[in-house]
């Protein structure tokens, strides 16, 4: 794998993109910007997939074609976010998977990794580490109310996806789980206290800073942990630098969650949308959109790294660090994809039946009261 040391300054600062784009391959415009720009992840889902075969096709093509392997990445984490549905059919929500138990926790996660290996993924947008709050945004994409228990299951998770050859990135940092409003459409604001946060919400993160390679910072506002105006914690160095990197140590690789999201579009969008979110201390920033604006960004990141020695520094940090990960990742060499496709089906129906049972016994419970003694 090539050194750092050897990159030209367009191969650093590609590596600190994390892509998207619409349909099942690039269109020729988009094409020509991934051409140029190299970046070093891509993100896909559902607008990108017609079937198994194409996926995996996209997914070979797009991991092999830069100074280092990419990542390809899929959020992949139960309904509804469950972007290989069409492919492999409907997995139930990780809330319900996560009260059933860690043996079907653990049965689940394999699931998921077979997915994604079928489909050339090598990293999964998964686990959410977020604490499941009734009513909120999160409820039923997170594992548990509880901070513990919320660790305890997602180190399975990880372990889970890591036995079988798929990186993991839990999210959202510094804790999701209280927002009311999708950051997809508009920025929440979490207005627990700093020691309700640090107590509760980032316990999950701090247990699995040592287990999830990979960590992604949330869009959320947190006036007691961050200064001025609002805006979003992946915009903070507050959050990112101060908080993850320095006083927890994190030294995994740190991406952004999506910023062509609401919550941060809001505020604008422009290529310097980018440089912040690198100074803020983030690895990588992810854009599920490959337009000018991007290569707008790359440009003047490229800029940047020539007149500042301060920025030079800075990106061979995150580069060393994303191509530490890199050499972690397993290549994906299934054959008979279409045989482990028909396989996935059925332990997904399987699971799902079990789940589905266990639900029903315990309302039968609840409704009926405990057996007499």
């Amino acid at each position: 794998m090539k050194t750092i040391h050897r990159f030209t300054v367009e191969e650093k600062v590609g590596q600190i993109f994390f892509l998207g784009f619409n349909g099942p391959a690039p269109d020729p415009e988009t094409q020509a910007m991934l051409d140029f720009i190299r970046p070093g992840g891509f993100v896909l889902s559902r607008r990108n997939i017609e079937s198994l075969d194409q996926l995996y096709g996209l997914t070979q093509r797009l991991t092999d074609g830069n100074a280092l392997p990419a990542f390809v990445a899929v959020a992949q984490e139960g309904a509804p976010v469950d972007r290989l549905k069409p492919l492999f059919g409907a997995l139930p929500p990780l809330r319900s998977v996560a009260d059933a138990g860690m043996t079907h926790l653990r049965q689940f996660a394999r699931i998921i990794a077979l997915e994604s290996q079928a489909a050339g993924f090598n990293t999964v947008l998964a686990p959410v580490l977020d604490l499941s709050v009734p009513g909120a945004v999160m409820c039923n994409r997170a594992f548990s109310t509880d901070p513990l228990e919320t660790s305890r299951l997602a180190a399975a998770f990880c372990e889970e996806l890591h036995n079988n050859g798929v990186l993991a990135c839990g999210k959202h940092f510094p804790g999701l789980g209280a927002a009311r409003t999708d950051p997809h459409f508009g920025l929440p604001r979490i207005g627990k206290s700093r020691r309700e946060l640090l107590q509760e919400d980032v316990v999950p993160f701090l247990n699995l800073l040592d287990v999830a390679p990979m960590l992604m910072v949330g869009h959320a506002y947190y006036p007691d942990l961050m200064d001025g105006r609002p805006a979003p914690a992946s915009l903070s160095p507050r959050i990112v630098e101060s908080l993850l990197r320095r006083k927890y140590g994190f030294h995994g690789v740190i991406v952004t969650d999506d910023l062509a999201m609401g919550a941060v579009n809001s505020l604008g969008l422009t290529s310097d949308l980018f440089l912040q979110a690198f100074e803020a201390g983030n690895d990588m920033m992810l854009f599920s959109q490959t337009t000018p604006l991007v290569e707008r960004a790359f440009r003047a990141l490229c800029r940047e790294f020539r007149k500042s020695p301060a920025f030079r520094a800075r990106l061979d940090q995150s580069v060393q660090r994303i191509r530490s990960l890199k050499q972690r990742m397993q290549p994906a060499s299934l054959r008979f994809r279409f045989r482990l496709q028909r396989r996935i089906e059925r332990q997904i129906d399987r699971l799902t039946a079990t789940i589905d049972a266990q639900a029903r016994f315990s309302a039968a419970r609840v409704e009926t009261g405990p057996p007499p003694l």
